[in-house]
């Protein structure tokens, strides 16, 4: 298996929207299931200023963020990517300093960030462990 890069890592996240469309794409493989419309519709537009995608036909709003680790975060998706890939690439031995001077957010921040992956990475690998 070959390794992922940073190289590879800046290729496949360059920015906020690609990192939302993943997001998107992640949580909602079969399409986004409109609660106004009562159906799977293909047809979402993105709206960049809410991070958002809004339903073609009734134009509700659904947010990929709500209810995960970037939910109601201010911090730009490609610092949180980034992050996780860091976290992943060192299985956590990251500190949440070494977080702020990669990333140029506070300490304060790296470590809120540092704290909710390493959670959900747990969470992850319990699930892991249930079902073996």
């Amino acid at each position: 298996m070959q390794k992922y890069t940073l190289k590879d890592f800046m290729r496949d996240f360059p920015d906020d929207k690609t990192c939302l469309e993943w997001l998107k794409n992640h949580r909602y493989p079969d399409g986004i299931y409109c609660k106004t419309c009562e159906k799977v519709t293909p047809h979402h537009h993105l709206i960049s200023s809410r991070k958002s995608y809004s339903c073609q036909n009734c134009r509700n709003h659904v947010h990929p963020t709500a209810n995960t680790i970037f939910h109601k975060s201010r911090t730009p998706l490609t610092t949180w990517f980034y992050v996780i890939y860091r976290i992943a690439q060192t299985h956590g031995n990251i500190s949440a300093k070494q977080i702020e001077r990669e990333t140029g957010v506070t300490y304060k921040t790296a470590w809120r960030m540092s704290k909710l992956i390493r959670s959900r990475l747990d969470e992850t690998d319990e699930n892991r462990n249930d079902k073996n």
